[in-house]
């Protein structure tokens, strides 16, 4: 006679696979959150060593610079050469530092240095907080790290030739600053430069993307006064009227010289318009005018450090194209302090003055560059290095200037080729790198696809080695000779620490 309890017996399995169903949910569920704490401390952890690793290059550079500050020091009868090394090493520390490290909060460093009898030892310390991305949100924060450099440095060999090697293409007369750029986009799309010249410069306006310069300057630009003139805003494909004239054309941040039949900064073109603004709340400073700055602050240096002795000579050399040698005249370099600076030149101080010195390059496409071809040039007109203890046999360096963009006559552009410098490696050479980062400029031209090479070896991760800073950093003698300058103290910074590990002989890291 049924009872039912066979069906009793049938459902129970079923209740016991249900209660284990809910035991893995809930062992899931309490695994899921170390799981994701331990993802998200791994991607903290991975960003945190790729800071520790700059901020340790940091340490190698600033003990190198310390060390043969003080060398060069010691050798000019200096009583405090050890303060002036410490010094000179904790500039060299926060200068590299400084360039915004991802979630590195002010580290903080300390060299001392040691006389040894026949060398200078020096050792760099240094600690920073690294704040957490993902970490805080599972009760870690932030995390402590720390890191130390030594080096050791001789004295010997006071003579010494520096060869400049400075980059004058187009690319160079980039307006120097956000502010800059902006106020040159503004003028230029409003200016009649362009059509008085009959060039086009479509290619440099604004992107139908809303690309935009540093995060800072994006698409539409909008209305402005400057210098008590309204001028409209200029939105993505389109042409506004402008104060002057019916329409806009496309504004360009580059301050392109064209107009050969004037003096430049005086003709009709958009090089004038940027120096049709000097003395002004509004005045345009171009990135090559930072450059001839920093030239001649390393000329000066050079002059104390030196004097009339001709133990220290300069060799100043500019390309695009080609190669022109601008200081001296004949020979590879001199001691003409006066001669030198004034060949250099300064930023005018009138409105559509006449430059002096060092000129903008005139040409198609702002300059071709072409380095292999350049830097053989110069290994040709140069010899090589010697040991440096005679004014016969002086040990010969060279600083290299540029932004790295190689783009020959059939636009084919690249980021600069290590090889081209291994003729001046087998000559001795010591060779330092200053790169000039190349800005893209809201350009539709470079940024829409039409040249996606150009967009990758700019844009790129600097540790692609497809990317021009990998690539100039190949070039430079070692890791602490290069260095990324986008401002006018970080390029007197970098000319004068390079001044200062060139004087002494090859200072080496011991730890």
């Amino acid at each position: 006679m049924p009872t039912g309890h066979p069906a009793q017996d049938t459902r129970k399995p079923k209740r016991t696979w249900r209660d284990r169903r809910a035991v893995t949910a809930i062992v899931f569920a309490l695994s899921l959150f170390p799981l994701m704490a331990i993802i998200a401390l791994g991607l903290d952890a991975g960003m945190a060593f790729s800071a520790k690793a700059r901020l340790d290059t940091a340490a190698d550079l600033a003990v190198l610079a310390g060390v043969r500050t003080a060398v060069n020091a010691l050798a000019a009868n200096s009583a405090n050469y050890i303060a002036l090394g410490q010094t000179a090493g904790t500039q060299r520390f926060n200068a590299q530092a400084g360039q915004q490290i991802a979630a590195i909060s002010a580290p903080v460093s300390s060299i001392a240095l040691t006389a040894t009898g026949t060398a200078i030892q020096g050792v760099v310390t240094w600690s920073a907080t690294y704040t957490t991305t993902f970490g805080k949100l599972f009760g870690v924060p932030t995390w402590r790290m720390s890191g130390s450099s030594a080096a050791s440095g001789p004295m010997s060999a006071p003579y010494l030739n520096v060869e400049v090697l400075l980059d004058n293409s187009g690319s160079m007369e980039i307006a120097a600053t956000d502010a800059d750029i902006k106020t040159l986009q503004i003028l230029t799309a409003c200016s009649t430069a362009s059509q008085t010249a009959g060039q086009g410069y479509g290619a440099y306006g604004c992107s139908a993307g809303g690309y935009s310069y540093s995060g800072t300057l994006a698409c539409p630009i909008p209305a402005t006064k400057i210098g008590g003139v309204s001028y409209p805003a200029y939105p993505v494909n389109n042409a506004p009227a402008c104060p002057n004239r019916q329409g806009a054309q496309a504004p360009c941040a580059f301050a392109c010289h064209f107009d050969t039949s004037k003096p430049a900064g005086t003709g009709v073109d958009y090089y004038a318009v940027a120096r049709s603004t000097i003395g002004t709340s509004y005045q345009i400073t171009l990135r090559f005018d930072l450059v001839k700055q920093a030239v001649n602050q390393l000329i000066a240096t050079m002059q104390t450090d030196g004097g009339t002795t001709g133990t220290l000579n300069i060799g100043i050399f500019t390309f695009s194209d080609i190669l022109t040698q601008v200081y001296p005249s004949s020979g590879e370099a001199g001691h003409d302090w006066a001669t030198a600076s004034s060949v250099v030149g300064a930023p005018p101080t009138q409105p559509n003055q006449p430059d002096t010195g060092l000129q903008p390059y005139v040409g198609v496409n702002g300059g071709d560059t072409d380095f292999p071809t350049i830097m053989n040039d110069l290994a040709g007109a140069l010899t090589a290095s010697g040991n440096g203890t005679t004014s016969a046999s002086p040990r010969k360096v060279l600083f290299l200037v540029t932004d790295g963009l190689q783009d020959p006559a059939n636009r084919n552009m690249m980021a600069f080729p290590p090889s081209a410098c291994s003729k001046f490696k087998s000559m001795g050479y010591t060779i330092y790198v200053v790169y000039t980062p190349y800005q893209s400029l809201m350009n539709t031209w470079f940024l829409d696809g039409t040249y996606p090479t150009l967009e990758s070896i700019v844009q790129a991760d600097p540790a692609a080695t497809n990317s021009i800073p990998y690539n100039l950093q190949q070039c430079a003698s070692a890791a602490s000779d290069f260095v990324i300058a986008t401002d006018g103290a970080s390029l007197q910074a970098a000319m004068q620490t390079f001044l200062t590990m060139a004087q002494s002989p090859v200072s080496h890291l011991t730890q």
